[in-house]
């Protein structure tokens, strides 16, 4: 009953993008859990072993909606919005990332036990807080599937050319920001934008409220993963910004650490793989989680 109500199209053609976010949110078990004064929101589908998927900065649950219909089929699928993401609680101060990763796996063994073993995916700031939860995690954690994990540089880049949509009023204007800073920056180009992207993004990025790369900025995430065993493999698409990156650096950060990382390359898709590329990206990530179950 659930693939029906999953199926059928990103969105259904009688539907508009507000309705389809809303037949996923729907069809899922919702969870709380600690998050200091407040609660992380946990969307929960399917059956089977647990797979913890975490989304990107400025996101929320909804980054992984072309992803949540074919994954339930095999796993039961728990997404969270991040501390001070979507629509969970911030996080006491100072913010640190050790900080998030405690509440996430806290979060995680109230709802699936602190020794059931789990995968577990991260798409960009989603990598690098699954990096640290890995830590804690140990020997349960079976795979970790990282998607456009621009910390696995060792380095941040800026973007250029992106609009700064919070000096805007026009509710217009707002909207083609998005749309331009979509196709700068998580896309290939501004022509695959879509407008359920379009619609996601026009409501996850107003709800960011944890500055995540102040954070973040002091972190080196292949530090982090030299201190977990499980299997790893990072997936780029050829069109990710961070790209390039990954490649010229990985000898020294990757090679000389130790750390063995699979490398997955999606020809032609931007840094938000999953979405663009969702059908490639889903066989991918499943082929790679079945081999270690």
């Amino acid at each position: 009953m659930e693939n029906e109500v999953l199926g059928g199209g990103f969105p259904r053609n009688d539907e508009t993008p507000e309705e389809c976010v809303a037949r996923f949110e729907n069809a899922a078990e919702i969870a709380y859990t600690p998050c200091g004064d407040g609660h992380v929101i946990w969307h929960i589908w399917g059956d089977g072993d647990p797979l913890l998927l975490l989304h990107g900065n400025h996101g929320s649950w909804t980054h992984w909606i072309k992803n949540i219909p074919f994954l339930s089929e095999q796993y039961r699928i728990l997404v969270p919005d991040a501390p001070g993401l979507g629509d969970s609680s911030v996080p006491p101060e100072p913010h640190s990332m050790d900080g998030m990763a405690s509440i996430m796996n806290s979060g995680l063994d109230n709802l699936i036990g602190s020794k059931t073993r789990c995968h577990m995916a991260g798409f960009s700031y989603g990598s690098t807080l699954g990096g640290y939860m890995a830590i804690g995690l140990g020997a349960r954690l079976k795979t970790f599937a990282m998607i456009g994990a621009a910390r696995l540089t060792g380095q941040r880049t800026m973007v250029e050319g992106l609009i700064n949509w919070k000096r805007l009023e026009d509710p217009e204007e707002i909207i083609e920001a998005h749309r331009h800073n979509l196709g700068r920056v998580m896309f290939s180009g501004p022509r695959v934008v879509d407008d359920l992207a379009l619609y996601t993004q026009a409501k996850n990025a107003p709800r960011a409220r944890v500055k995540a790369h102040h954070f973040a900025r002091r972190l080196t995430l292949p530090d982090a993963l030299v201190k977990s065993a499980t299997q790893i493999c990072a997936y780029w698409g050829t069109a990710d910004q961070y790209y390039p990156h990954y490649i010229q650096s990985y000898d020294e950060q990757i090679t000389a650490r130790g750390l063995k990382i699979k490398t997955e390359i999606i020809e032609g898709a931007g840094h938000w793989a999953i979405y663009e590329a969702s059908n490639e990206m889903n066989e991918k990530m499943l082929k790679f989680m079945t081999s270690h179950d």
